[in-house]
């Protein structure tokens, strides 16, 4: 399936499935790519300049982000590196698979971090915030009355 088949795939779910929340649209995205996505929370993260990332691993796909009390930045942090799965970024790395070849028993989580945000340019990052903006809003349109802060901060 194409990378824009798999988009659409993905955004008709949420406009019929009406997701009120992250945790469905990251069930809806395993589906889609077929392959489980297993969102954590990192301690580590929290000392690190980035909030989250994505290891691509055989079996599944690890989106590893950094503890928080809010959950609209969960939300957004996730939706962002859900843009990345599901944008296919991880298929645009291969300097990633290089470093496993010649550093085998270096875990791959620990090879993604570091590329993190070496490896995809600003063009993948900008795509995976519209992504996550995108999410976010049809989250927003399926939620019911918002309160008064909600209306305002997600």
């Amino acid at each position: 399936m194409s990378t824009d088949a798999l988009l659409d795939a993905f955004w008709e779910r949420g406009a019929d499935e009406g997701w009120s929340d992250v945790d469905q649209a990251v069930a809806a995205a395993a589906q889609v790519v077929g392959k489980p996505i297993v969102v954590r929370e990192e301690q580590f993260l929290a000392a690190e300049p980035v909030c989250g990332f994505v290891a691509t691993l055989e079996r599944a796909h690890l989106v590893m982000i950094s503890p928080t009390a809010s959950p609209t930045f969960r939300s957004f942090v996730i939706g962002h590196e859900l843009g990345h799965v599901l944008h296919r970024h991880h298929e645009h790395a291969p300097q990633s698979a290089y470093i496993r070849d010649v550093i085998p028993d270096l875990p791959e989580y620990k090879v993604e971090r570091a590329l993190a945000r070496g490896i995809f340019s600003n063009a993948y990052e900008h795509e995976a915030e519209v992504f996550a903006d995108r999410l976010a809003t049809l989250i927003r349109q399926h939620r019911g009355r918002p309160s008064a802060f909600r209306g305002v901060f997600g």
